[in-house]
């Protein structure tokens, strides 16, 4: 079971090493379709490695045993995992579950201000695009299953026609993809395993790449950058809401440089890297699962069977 131990877990601080690299390396919409999953099954699969390192050890307590089918003493005795380190697995494990706890609260209550602040705002032919009268130049896309994109009167005066046009783009990327929906599953991952909180942050940098890139595909990428920079330099970041999407957000310097390149090609060895990780997570997990059901299955309580014996003559 150590061996199965060490390799999940081994597998799972690799991914949250590599993660970040492979989220610039990878072109923008493949890095969050494929890192997305990938932090979610690490976090998950952290988490299932100490609750089973936790489980072993208080299956060895007479009080919890009791409940099972198993012998305390003998699982003592066949446990390769030190009751020590029981208990760090369960010290790691229950602040663990409370920042995931926090996180939620947190996200589901700025998901409720966003849409108590903005629910008013609708078109009547049914347009996603909402303008504001409002002198803050600013444009940003809110969350929902009906998600909508908030324009301002002042960034509309600010930016001529091709700046609306690739604005509008950019956000409606944010919109058609449900971005803020990734970057929250991302967030919820990195809050369960902070070790996964530099992935975050790349998957957040991505989505915008991944919409700056659905704009420059109807504008010279050279324009693209150049509006991203002017927003940047507009923007009012007080007056955006969180748990939104905005044109500005993200690290407007990596942006801009990654439209004065060429398009992000996938490459094979990236996507090796990623399947690598992956699978290994997956192998190390089940390893864990197996071994440990197995302890608990050798640990079984012997059957207890009553014998009748018979009278002699009878």
């Amino acid at each position: 079971m150590t061996a199965a131990v060490v390799a999940a877990l081994v597998a799972c601080l690799a991914f949250a090493a590599a993660g970040p690299h492979l989220a610039r390396a990878l072109p923008p919409a493949v890095a969050v379709r494929l890192l997305v999953p990938g932090t979610l099954l690490s976090a998950g699969a952290g988490v299932f490695v100490l609750g089973t390192l936790t489980f072993t050890g208080l299956g060895q307590l007479a009080d919890v045993a009791r409940f099972g089918t198993w012998s305390p003493q003998r699982l003592h005795a066949l446990s390769p995992i030190p009751p020590a380190v029981s208990v760090i697995a369960g010290t790691v494990l229950a602040p663990a579950a409370l920042w995931a706890t926090q996180h939620a609260v947190r996200t589901i209550w700025a998901l409720w201000r966003v849409h108590c602040d903005f629910r008013h705002l609708n078109n009547p032919d049914g347009s996603p695009i909402v303008i504001v009268d409002s002198p803050d130049p600013d444009a940003f896309t809110l969350p929902g299953l009906s998600a909508r994109i908030v324009v301002t009167t002042g960034i509309l005066s600010a930016l001529d026609p091709d700046g609306r046009r690739i604005v509008l783009a950019h956000e409606e990327s944010h919109r058609h993809h449900r971005h803020t929906w990734w970057t929250m599953a991302a967030d919820l991952a990195a809050a369960i395993n902070p070790l996964l909180r530099r992935t975050a942050r790349e998957v957040r940098l991505a989505t915008e790449r991944w919409a700056d890139e659905d704009a420059a595909s109807t504008a010279d990428r050279r324009r693209v950058a150049t509006t991203i920079a002017q927003m940047a330099l507009l923007r009012t970041r007080q007056h955006t809401p969180t748990s939104t999407a905005a044109a500005a957000g993200g690290d407007v310097p990596q942006r801009v440089r990654s439209l004065l390149r060429p398009p992000t090609r996938a490459r094979r060895r990236h996507i090796t890297v990623f399947a690598a990780l992956i699978l290994a997570i997956l192998f190390g997990v089940l390893a864990v699962e197996r071994t440990g059901e197995s302890l608990f299955e050798q640990a079984e309580r012997p059957a207890v069977s009553g014998h009748v014996t018979t009278p002699p003559g009878w």
